[in-house]
């Protein structure tokens, strides 16, 4: 689509406020999620880009559920994960200046910080840098979408949980290419499905995956504690090997991405893998009570639950931005 045709698409969408009907699974699955109601905007178009969190230390839950065949388990002497992380980005103290970053474009960087708990560090805390654009938050892992496990449970959260936005105006129903996935995922793209062999007699196939597609599915509005309208954008994404269907690897994603703070509220990922039969589930949730956490949109944390109140605590120490002299 030329840059002019998506300009005349996004000024019919926003004047005859002509969205597509919602689609039910983004706002069944959110409700089942968080307990949190949502209704049709009336716009057909939003604005799609991260913000920096430099004003509030912003707190996600990482809840990893995997379902592994009893044999794949016991050769490989690994049970299927079903765990509890907590991931919390910020500022970096020691370069913040106290203001609120202005809204990145495509190109620009803002650096950050993040501490990371969960079983993959042996209940550590690991501390990071984090770069964001308006674009994409990184370092994340290039090939987190073909994964049957975590290798590096910080970059695989960064690269499933937040899909790359075009950092501009988009419409309802419009679609984008996302971030590449690469590396170790072409290798699945290089397997005959029918002999499961590669080599030379494979090298009809193409050894190349595609990158993510991200599509606009409906814009959605949701109210505060305080009774604002809060603009909620449904993200659907999806990712494969190339492979049939049931064969190979394929990676579904759906996101709700808040636009007034331009920040993630919650998202789902399904890895499903043909070949080994394995289903990784990686759901990722803003439990933090910044503008656009959960919390402020009537979400209610259990009142026992340590590892959640100790992770607000540190993101709150560890990761406060400094008051402006």
């Amino acid at each position: 689509m030329t840059a002019t045709l998506r300009s005349l698409a996004l000024v019919l969408a926003v004047s005859l406020g002509c969205a597509p009907t919602p689609p039910a699974s983004a706002v069944a699955w959110f409700t089942a999620l968080a307990g949190i109601a949502l209704e049709p905007a009336a716009t057909g178009a939003i604005d799609l880009r991260w913000r920096p969190p430099s004003e509030c230390a912003q707190v996600y839950r990482i809840s990893i559920d995997e379902d592994v065949p009893e044999h794949l388990q016991r050769l490989t002497k690994t049970p299927a994960e079903h765990s509890h992380s907590y991931l919390a980005i910020g500022p970096d103290r020691l370069r913040s200046t106290g203001r609120a970053a202005a809204r990145p474009g495509v190109d620009d960087l803002w650096q950050g910080a993040l501490l990371f708990r969960g079983p993959k560090t042996h209940d550590r805390e690991l501390r990071r840098e984090l770069f964001f654009s308006g674009a994409l938050i990184g370092p994340a892992s290039p090939d987190a979408a073909c994964f049957e496990r975590t290798w590096d449970p910080i970059e695989d959260a960064l690269a499933l949980g937040w899909p790359r936005l075009p950092a501009r105006l988009v419409a309802v129903g419009e679609s984008w290419s996302g971030a590449r996935v690469e590396s170790r995922c072409n290798k699945s793209a290089c397997i005959d499905p029918e002999s499961g062999a590669g080599g030379p007699e494979a090298h009809h196939l193409a050894c190349v995956t595609m990158s993510w597609r991200e599509r606009l599915d409906g814009v959605f509005v949701g109210r505060s504690t305080s009774a604002q309208e809060r603009r909620l954008a449904a993200i659907s994404s999806v990712w494969s090997d190339g492979q049939p269907p049931g064969v190979g690897i394929s990676t579904e994603r759906v996101a709700l991405v808040a636009s007034d703070s331009g920040r993630l509220v919650a998202s789902e990922v399904l890895i499903r893998h043909g070949f080994l039969g394995v289903t990784r589930r990686v759901v990722i949730e803003a439990v933090d009570d910044c503008a656009d956490g959960l919390p402020t949109l009537g979400w209610r944390a259990p009142a026992d639950d340590a590892a959640l109140t100790k992770a607000l605590n540190r993101a709150a120490t560890e990761l406060r931005a400094p008051t402006e002299s």
